[in-house]
């Protein structure tokens, strides 16, 4: 934990004064209006501003990022909310206290947004997820320690304000000192609403109904409070409570949306909140104050932990590559409602009273309940396997790059001095820097790819010649430097695939898989170039390359989540490598057919239907593709390549040669009798299955037909001599 956290000391710092001050504005405001007799509507007009402010960071906080920097955003945004807490201090006018409460939304989502992608920047793959929940137990524990900070000086005095004011302005400083660089930031992609909502409508509906709910009641829960007699040391245990409820219970809702149907799951936390909600008026008649506590904290933890919830149903349905687009749509969402939530409530409360306010909260729960139900009865739920995981999340303004079920963006190189550097002397001097990078890696072979990713950068240096001067330093370090420089300059990835498989012809085979591999959307294209060079002199090296990509492709689809491995329609990759492959070697089309089928047995079929139609190709005669003439030799060609490759499959991939062999048939009718006797004749098939796969495929009608014409045919024949 120490090791994680030390390189994030002071970003953390930073983030825990800033919401420290910020958890003491939250209750200090709608207490401080209520002291001064600002009418209920007002307040919740007031609250609800923050909301807006929030909406306008989250969306603008990232080109800000862009334009200016993590640290000059950090730093003005901790002076504009100081200057807007100690102007609502001396101004406490309904009209400037909105302002004011815009501008602190806005700042507060910037700042949340700028630590949240210095972290992200900052952090692995691997401890991405602890730092994430490290971040939320920060905020969560500030704003719990800021509620009693309300009790260090009088309500009506201005100095709770400047209190703030200090604490905004004090989290400047270990953040500027902090000798981390932000980051460069990269546009985010979007998604619609619309097209989250045909998505995921449960998840929409939630995020939106959480953001009423959890808005309305933070927001005007002091004000309960204090109109029930709830003041000073017992009000700050009181919100204390509400927010310990909101980190407490993260835990056992994790749990059981992990282990059982989460819209079961939500329908049980909803179904809960209703009934806690028509017992905290009772709790507080009855003087019950321990108790009112308990639901307190129970109903906040409940509403805070639909906002997980709803981005875990949501992200069931989108691609990984997707989720930080969703999530910015969730956010939106939940944006909206926290707008609607303090005004609704405030308006119910000042027409019905102030135990109106859970009133309020029953009947805005009781719809959600509805839909819920709704959305059960309409759409079945995923296996239990197949859900999202739960990940402890608050709405803070800001789209997560933490979050573990992200698509993971490695940083292209560390800016350590050696590449500054390098860097520098290559813009000057490209042969002597890669020469003195040469020298850096013979010295330390484990900044090799560092090191080369950086260099590969510099347009007037040579991808190859880069390559073969690092690896001379560093050999055992090969593949992992042609990865490094791909993932630097993808661009350039075609030129190193044909350098290495032109000068390293006995090594070529891992290292232009790993290439492929650090390109999945070019992969094939590599692959072909990369067969184009060797498919003559190494054809035995080509069919290793492909085995070793085709595995690692394989690996690839069972650590996918579901959704993400049904869009990689892999039997549609597999397809289109073996035609590539066959292009550029026919001679080796049955070889290549086998290897990617044995390396990905689901792609079989497909497979399978391509090569029979490569085979049809090569012996048809006829120059019209719509017509199929094969001489005598053609036809035994083709006969004998079917049987073979039946055979081949009956030995290799029993459980698909059925299907094959009635891909074969529907391709080529004429060999269906030695389809069926080859399996038949197969130990390892079945005779049940060969029958209720015969039921689906017209192998056995086939077969039954061309029995008829001959017994036909032989009629006929006596007939005439006859």
């Amino acid at each position: 934990m120490i090791t994680t956290l030390k390189p994030f000391i002071l970003l953390l710092t930073s983030g825990f004064l800033l919401m420290l001050g910020y958890g003491l504005s939250n209750i200090l405001l709608p207490v401080r209006m209520q002291s001064d007799g600002v009418s209920l509507d007002n307040m919740g007009l007031v609250l609800s501003m923050l909301s807006v402010g929030f909406l306008l960071g989250a969306y603008y906080s990232r080109i800000l990022l862009q334009r200016v920097g993590h640290i000059r955003i950090f730093a003005m945004c901790g002076s504009l909310t100081s200057v807007a807490i100690l102007l609502s201090g001396l101004y406490p006018e309904p009209l400037i206290l909105a302002g004011m409460r815009i501008v602190t939304g806005f700042c507060i989502a910037c700042t949340n947004a700028t630590l949240d992608s210095w972290l992200s920047h900052s952090a692995t793959e691997k401890n991405r997820g602890r730092i994430l929940s490290i971040n939320q137990m920060m905020i969560m524990t500030a704003l719990f320690s800021g509620q009693f900070l309300l009790n260090v000086a009088p309500i009506d005095d201005i100095t709770l304000f400047v209190i703030c004011g200090i604490l905004f302005s004090l989290s400047i400083t270990p953040i500027v000192i902090s000798r981390q660089k932000g980051p460069q930031i990269e546009d985010s992609p979007s998604m619609s609403l619309m097209t989250v909502f045909k998505l995921s409508p449960l998840g929409v509906v939630s995020s939106f109904y959480c953001g009423i709910l959890y808005a309305g009641l933070m927001n005007m829960l002091p004000i309960f409070a204090s109109k029930n007699g709830i003041t000073d040391l017992d009000l700050s245990i009181f919100m204390g409570s509400a927010i310990s409820g909101a980190i407490i219970l993260q835990f056992p809702i994790a749990y059981l949306s992990d282990n059982f149907d989460r819209r079961k799951v939500m329908l049980f936390m909803v179904a809960t909140l209703i009934v806690l909600c028509l017992s905290v008026p009772l709790l507080m008649s009855e003087d019950m104050f321990k108790l009112t506590l308990f639901a307190i904290a129970l109903i906040t933890g409940l509403v805070a932990c639909l906002y997980p919830m709803s981005m875990s149903e949501t992200f069931d349905t989108v691609l990984k590559e997707q989720i930080l687009a969703a999530m910015s749509s969730l956010l939106l969402i939940y944006a909206l409602g926290s707008i609607l939530g303090p005004y609704l409530a405030s308006v119910v409360m000042n027409s019905f009273g102030s135990s109106a306010l859970f009133s309020f909260m029953n009947v805005v729960a009781l719809t959600l309940l509805l839909f819920i139900g709704i959305r059960m009865k309409l759409q079945q739920a995923l296996p239990l396997d197949e859900q999202e995981g739960f990940i402890m999340q608050t709405p803070s303004g800001v789209v997560s790059e933490l979050d573990p079920r992200t698509q993971y963006a490695e940083a292209q190189f560390e800016s350590t001095a050696e590449v500054e550097v390098a860097i520098s002397l290559a813009n000057k001097n490209p042969s002597a820097a890669v020469n003195m990078v040469k020298a850096l890696v013979q010295r330390d072979p484990n900044n090799a790819s560092n090191l080369a990713a950086a260099l590969s950068t510099i347009e007037a240096i040579d991808i190859g010649k880069l390559y073969a001067a690092i690896t001379s330093a560093a050999p055992q370090m090969s593949i992992h430097i042609a990865e490094a420089l791909t993932n630097a300059s993808p661009e350039q990835a075609d030129q190193l695939v044909d350098w290495i498989t032109s000068e390293y012809p006995d090594q070529f085979t891992n290292i232009v898989v790993a290439i492929a591999n650090a390109m999945p959307d070019n992969g094939i294209d590599l692959m072909e170039l990369a067969a184009e060079n060797m498919a003559e002199e190494y054809p035995s090296e080509l069919l290793e390359m492909t085995e070793e990509y085709m595995t690692n492709l394989s690996d690839s689809l069972d650590a996918m989540r579901p959704v993400d491995r049904v869009a990689a329609a892999s039997e549609n990759t597999a397809t289109e490598l073996y035609n590539r492959l066959t292009d550029v070697s026919p001679e080796q089309s049955a070889e290549l057919a086998f290897t990617v089928s044995e390396s990905l047995p689901e792609s079989s079929n497909d497979v399978a239907e391509a090569y029979v139609q490569n085979l049809i190709d090569s012996e048809n005669e006829s120059e019209n593709e719509s017509e199929q003439i094969f001489s005598e030799d053609a036809l035994e060609n083709i006969e004998h390549a079917a049987n073979n490759y039946i055979n081949h499959m009956v030995d290799n991939i029993p459980e698909h040669a059925v299907d094959v062999a009635s891909t074969f048939v529907d391709s080529f009718p004429e060999v269906a009798s030695d389809m069926l006797e080859i399996l038949q004749d197969s130990d390892d098939i079945e005779d049940s299955e060969l029958t209720t796969s015969i039921d689906d495929k017209p192998l056995q009608s086939i077969v039954e037909q061309q029995l008829q014409e001959a017994i036909q045919t032989q009629s006929d024949d006596i007939e005439q001599s006859s």
